[in-house]
């Protein structure tokens, strides 16, 4: 903590601090107040910020905390024409929007000082602190006659009272003591403010971490190639080969899992494919991820033979999948697995619907109470059709709080992608002694499932969920099925400056939904010069907008973008648009034009274009008989990022021979 007069000097100065070194990725709620002010210099307001914010609150959101931080941009953004509006939200708002209403007056300085006191006048339970506070505020704002009414709350004897002479004993002393909650409270309204409708550090905040983040492969590798596996298939598989040819790629493994397992068990029994642990990781976790193991026996086969530290994990999705393995070596795994292993394969038990597995599952649970599998085991049977196992379900369900009811219902949670456990999830919604936890399991658990849920609850909670699984499961189980406000209010938290993890899964969701928030994220991977990436994020493009989204890109061109670069994004739109925009572009463009190169070439390498369509298209003359030159100059991966590697045009000199590769035969 800082000695009291250096506070107090912070808080007279807190609009022209310089900006400090940004903070270590903590939450913040988890900043000491020092660290709250050294952040806080690093935001300001414009009369714009005030002009956004309005726009959010006359759409009436209906998470509160977003209607908080609007209110608090309108106060920080010092337009006294808000005052009205906010008094209303003072009169008739929740209690969060009230007290950012107060404070937001305070940020109005003398012009919100008289609302301040009319407020005095009305009701102040709950928001004795924040009234206390927004004097304080108003007062550091150029209202000179706050802290005289301060004084004058103080010697009254309610609970206003007590919160004022907190605030004066701080103004004297400079240690805030009981107010510490309330100064949390304040500054991180005016950081969310300043990051949704104000400026960070001089920017937008969204801005200047969303330029950072595009330029980051650990973005950019996972974001675009999972948003590609929605593309057509002949040319995604050939752009996943072409990249995982050029070393290992944990983002293309993970699709190459999903898309293509059979070519990876293929090309790694002919020693093609050499993965490293973390490239076996990557693909095993995809798969249990994305409950894919079906399609997947034959890799999953080979994993479990190829390293002793993958024979849980592969085992357990061969389990999964209904593939042969005795019951000897699940009792073994059960025994010394840790507790996500046994979880993991008694669930795994229900999912493979072996009704012969009945008594031998029946008779662990019976005999290793201690094994910590009640739940999990209870679920597993009743999903497998045993008649005790669905009655205790069932009456668990009716039952009051109880510990073995909480295992069940969290259980239960987890194996809602079987539609027949819906219907006791959303009987077990309707308990009133249910607690906030489990109640939150249970929803994520239908939302994902595709159910329907009361989504505006899942939003409310998104803005203040703490990082990690929480915040995700919120943002997965909003990203299914969304509705528009779902998608708003995904694209208000995109992006986080601290959460890579949180970054790519908004981005994979929003991407895959179209929402325009996520174009200037194409177009930065488009003019990025990773080939194969690149290709892709104009075949996203194309997919959102068609191919005269693609074509606009071209005539925005950065400036800089050398012929290499045109050509490239030429190649996208000929292979993404076939032929006929390669008949297009001629009309206007010659023959030695980059983007009309790099257009045939790619509609030449598209397994997409139909054999008429290749017999139909007219090319002006001399541009096909110029394709060994233009192939030439287009050879290699324009810009060389390591292992970005990518389908070249043909006559580039690229490796042949291997089934899916572009050009290659």
């Amino acid at each position: 903590m800082l000695p009291g007069f250096c506070l107090l000097a912070l808080l007279v100065c807190l609009q022209s601090a310089p900006p400090s070194v940004r903070q270590d990725a903590r939450g913040a709620a988890q900043l000491e107040l020092s660290e709250l002010l050294t952040r806080d210099a690093r935001v300001s307001f414009t009369s714009d910020a005030a002009t956004r914010a309005r726009v959010v609150l006359e759409a009436a959101p209906d998470e509160v905390e977003v209607r908080a931080v609007a209110a608090m941009a309108l106060g920080c953004a010092g337009t006294s024409a808000d005052l009205p509006r906010l008094e209303s939200m003072l009169a008739d708002g929740k209690k969060p929007e009230q007290r950012a209403a107060l404070l937001a007056m305070g940020e109005l300085g003398a012009a919100g000082l008289k609302a301040i006191d009319r407020a005095r006048m009305r009701s102040t339970d709950g928001l004795e602190q924040a009234f206390a506070l927004a004097l304080f505020v108003a007062e550091r704002r150029g209202a000179t006659d706050a802290n005289d009414l301060l004084q004058t709350v103080a010697e009254g004897d309610d609970d206003l009272a007590h919160a004022a002479r907190l605030a004066v004993d701080w103004w004297k002393r400079g240690e805030p003591g009981a107010l510490q909650a309330m100064l949390e409270l304040y500054y991180n309204l005016r950081w969310r403010a300043a990051k949704s409708y104000g400026l960070v550090d001089g920017a937008r905040w969204q801005k200047t971490v969303a330029a950072r983040l595009f330029a980051d492969d650990a973005f950019l590798d996972p974001a675009i190639l999972s948003a590609a596996a929605e593309l057509s298939e002949p040319e995604l598989k050939a752009h996943l080969t072409e990249m995982l040819l050029g070393g290992e790629r944990p983002a293309a493994l993970r699709v190459a899992a999903l898309l293509m397992p059979d070519e990876l068990a293929l090309a790694f029994q002919s020693g093609g494919w050499k993965p490293t642990l973390a490239g076996w990781l990557a693909v095993l976790t995809t798969i249990e991820a994305e409950r894919s193991e079906r399609k997947a026996r034959k890799l999953l086969e080979l994993a479990f033979k190829a390293d002793p530290a993958f024979e849980p994990l592969a085992g357990l999705l061969i389990f999964r999948a209904g593939g042969d393995l005795p019951w000897i070596w699940i009792g073994d795994q059960l025994e010394k697995g840790d507790t996500a292993t046994r979880i993991a394969l008694v669930e795994a038990c229900g999912d493979r619907g072996e009704k012969g597995r009945i008594p031998d599952l029946a008779d662990l649970l019976e005999r290793r109470k201690d094994l910590g599998l009640f739940g999990p085991g209870l679920v597993a049977l009743a999903r497998l059709g045993h008649a005790p196992a669905k009655d205790a379900l069932d009456e668990l369900v009716k039952a009051s709080t109880s510990q073995e009811r909480n295992e069940a219902l969290v259980a239960l949670s987890h194996a809602l992608h079987d539609p027949a456990l819906r219907r006791p999830a959303e009987r077990a919604l309707e308990l009133e002694d249910l607690s906030a936890d489990v109640k939150l399991q249970l929803e994520l658990g239908l939302a994902l499932s595709g159910a329907r849920v009361e989504r505006a609850k899942l939003r409310s909670l998104l803005p203040l969920a703490p990082r990690g699984p929480k915040r995700l499961g919120l943002v997965r189980a909003l990203g299914e099925k969304p509705e528009s406000a779902d998608l708003d209010a995904l694209a208000a938290l995109f992006p986080d400056e601290d959460d890579l993890e949180l970054d790519v899964e908004l981005a994979r969701v929003l991407l895959r939904a179209r929402h325009p928030a996520m174009a200037g994220l194409l177009t930065a991977a488009l003019w990025d010069d990773d080939w194969n990436r690149s290709v892709l994020a104009g075949g996203l493009i194309v997919r959102s907008g068609g191919t005269q989204a693609l074509r606009d890109e071209l005539d925005a061109a950065p400036r800089g973008t050398r012929e290499a670069d045109l050509r490239r994004v030429g190649f996208a739109l000929g292979e993404w648009g076939g032929l006929a925009e390669v008949e297009e572009l001629a009309r206007t463009r010659t023959e030695a034009d980059p983007v009309l190169q790099g257009a045939l070439f790619g509609a030449l390498s598209s397994r997409a274009n139909p054999p008429e369509m290749k017999k139909r298209v007219r090319l002006p003359p001399g541009l096909l008989g110029g394709a060994g030159e233009a192939g030439a100059n287009a050879g290699g991966k324009p810009g060389g990022k390591p292992g970005g590697k990518g389908p070249r045009p043909p006559g580039a000199g690229k490796p042949g021979g291997k089934k899916g590769h572009k050009g290659g035969g």
